[in-house]
């Protein structure tokens, strides 16, 4: 309980919060002026050897080191002085999304940082600050965490799992993508279901600007579009597939939005929510994973929720509310879809 703990323990905690925010940053240091594949598999080395495996300096190395063996990333061998990678740090970093993780936020961290003063301002005056307030380095490392949470053969295993959509995409359905941001999701959707039709939209510009530049490198460009439109404007009609890949808690209207998806499914068609895996209550969130989801709906995601509307779902709103935002949309059905994503809650949508 907080109430046991003495003004030590609590500067004590402090201290911990600070050493582990500043030692995110030097973890995705190392990711990009490659420390931890130098490491990787190499057994002790001294920080000189690190140094020239990387191409960096030795005090660099050396002060880098010791940080990570305090955060606990690394082996210590005093008699040697030496510093070992461990093969599950190895993995978690350099084969697992977790370097991804880091690195992604790594960006989000250094745009937030610099844009703090004025988020500060909306945040005293209760006012929201939305995605058009961001910057480029902003936009790119939140497109780059979508895509370490969601590879896209969940994805894919999500849909295959509604009963009859994947058949339909697979003979040419439509999909929209509401939210698409960079268009991660929408590119993930058009590559495992190469006869749909997929269109994926956002109300910001800049984003669909660069979702229609990823979506012609990736060689989909001639099969999927991009338009700018607001979620509860969602154009057009007779969509087999409507997904909210991490775009509903963000909506100012989230109600709104998915009536106005129900009535642009086709018959027996399906939307596929996807969002953090929150539990119901707020004592199921009290966790690390849910500390870090909780700050990212302070600083994020309910800022840009309420520069669109009044409603703020919050990042970990829940399956129950979730179920009870999509009733009064009007949805008959809510439907738990299982996955191996432990980062993702899905839920499907129907009549």
């Amino acid at each position: 309980m907080t109430t046991d703990r003495s003004p030590e323990d609590v500067l004590g905690q402090l201290t911990a919060d600070l050493g582990g925010s500043l030692g995110t940053v030097l973890t995705g240091l190392g990711i990009r002026c490659g420390l931890w594949e130098a490491l990787a598999g190499a057994g002790p080395l001294s920080a000189a050897e690190v140094a020239r495996r990387a191409g960096i300096v030795e005090p660099y190395a050396r002060e880098w080191l010791r940080a990570q063996a305090a955060g606990g990333y690394l082996d210590y061998h005093p008699a040697t002085d030496r510093f070992t990678l461990p093969e599950p740090v190895a993995v978690a970093l350099l084969q697992a999304p977790g370097g991804a993780l880091v690195d992604a936020c790594l960006s989000m961290f250094a745009s937030m940082g610099a844009g703090f003063a004025e988020f500060e301002q909306a945040f005293r005056a209760g006012r929201g600050y939305g995605w058009d307030r961001r910057d480029a380095t902003y936009w790119q490392g939140t497109d780059g965490l979508t895509r370490a949470m969601l590879p896209p053969a969940v994805l894919a295993g999500a849909v295959e799992r509604l009963p009859g959509i994947a058949d339909r995409l697979l003979a040419g359905g439509r999909v929209a993508d509401v939210g698409c941001g960079y268009g991660a999701p929408t590119i993930m959707l058009a590559q495992a279901f190469p006869a749909a039709q997929v269109t994926g939209f956002d109300y910001h510009d800049a984003s669909v600007a660069a979702a229609r530049k990823a979506a012609a490198e990736a060689g989909v460009g001639p099969r999927v579009g991009f338009e700018v439109a607001a979620a509860a404007e969602l154009p057009g009609g007779g969509y087999d597939l409507i997904t909210f890949v991490d775009s509903l808690h963000d909506l100012g209207d989230p109600v709104g939005a998915l009536t106005r998806a129900r009535g642009a499914l086709a018959p027996g068609g399906a939307v596929l929510l996807v969002e953090p895996p929150g539990a119901d209550g707020v004592t199921g969130n009290l966790t690390p994973v849910g500390r870090m989801f909780y700050a990212v709906s302070t600083l994020v995601c309910t800022p840009n929720a309420l520069s669109q509307g009044s409603s703020a779902l919050g990042t970990l709103a829940g399956p129950a509310r979730l179920t009870e935002t999509a009733r009064a949309a009007g949805f008959g059905t809510v439907r738990p879809v299982e996955t191996d994503a432990p980062m993702n809650l899905m839920l499907e949508l129907r009549d």
